[in-house]
């Protein structure tokens, strides 16, 4: 078991050392100076995913419980058979906080195709700008190189329309 694992998981001309875990992969596991950053981090989540509970519950309560206003009778409706709780109160503890702040730290690190197609466009407005105050005088692509950008542009015009 030992040599596949050491073969498998150093890469090579690594020697393997004589302890469990290693000391070129104990370093990666947790980076101290980061630490504060996380407890930091993970404090602002909970409060702001017990904050955002708060106020789905108190929309809640606006919608069904105060349902003399005319105009929330239709969207009062859709509200109880989409949250159907008893006696209409919106209740939460502490795992409904933590969930819904990971379901928070998890969509704020997704990263969006968009994201590289506006960064794309910024840089070529860029060149052509970098382009037009050199005068021309710069010189001109490829033609190999041109076949290739506008490849590479489709390409992610492509990904951008369908995201």
């Amino acid at each position: 078991f030992g040599s596949r694992f050491v073969s498998r998981v150093l890469p090579r001309g690594v020697p393997p050392c004589t302890c469990a875990i290693g000391p070129h992969l104990a370093m990666g596991i947790v980076n101290t100076a980061r630490l504060l950053d996380g407890i930091v981090f993970s404090v602002f989540l909970l409060f702001l995913g017990g904050f955002g509970l708060f106020l789905s519950g108190e929309l809640l309560k606006m919608a069904l419980v105060n349902e003399g206003n005319k105009n929330m009778g239709k969207v009062a409706a859709v509200l109880k058979k989409v949250f159907p709780f008893p006696d209409n109160k919106f209740e939460f503890n502490l795992t409904h906080v933590l969930l819904f702040s990971l379901l928070i730290a998890l969509l704020s690190m997704l990263h969006h195709d968009a994201q590289d197609a506006i960064e794309h466009s910024v840089d070529k407005r860029a060149k052509r700008a970098a382009k037009k105050a050199d005068g021309g005088k710069a010189k001109a692509e490829e033609p190999e190189k041109k076949d290739e950008s506008e490849k590479k542009e489709k390409k992610e015009k492509a990904k951008a329309t369908k995201g």
